[in-house]
């Protein structure tokens, strides 16, 4: 499977929220996985930008037993087969665009909600 991208646009917003002492994450994985799931809620994806290729992390970065799992949903999303179960590199490549995707959406709102004065905590809260 391919290495995780995101859009250089959220790096900045990232950091914010994995580093320092009011860190809300405490790793970009996780940051990515909320996002991607936000991204499902709104049901929009919005394709990556620009994105730095020593940026991207492995697979293997994503450290819970469910990361397979949630690209399997998210497969089942986007169309009515089963196909995406295949362990082919063209449906691996597809789950991982949708992840990606899915995430930057989620990662757009989260920080258009974050942006006024209230805590980022609460608004994470909110979301």
């Amino acid at each position: 499977m391919r290495r995780i991208q995101r859009d250089v646009q959220h790096e900045e917003f990232i950091k914010s929220l994995t580093s320092g002492e009011s860190a809300i994450f405490r790793d970009i994985w996780r940051v990515l996985l909320f996002a991607a799931s936000f991204g499902i809620y709104l049901g929009e994806r919005r394709p990556l930008q620009k994105v730095e290729s020593n940026k991207a992390m492995p697979e293997s970065y994503f450290s819970t037993p469910g990361w397979r799992g949630f690209l399997y949903l998210i497969g089942f999303l986007e169309n009515d087969s089963s196909d995406h179960l295949r362990k082919e590199d063209d449906q691996e490549e597809k789950l991982v665009t949708a992840f990606e995707e899915y995430a930057n959406r989620g990662l757009d709102e989260m920080r258009s909600r974050m942006q006024s004065p209230s805590s980022a905590l609460s608004d994470l809260v909110g979301i």
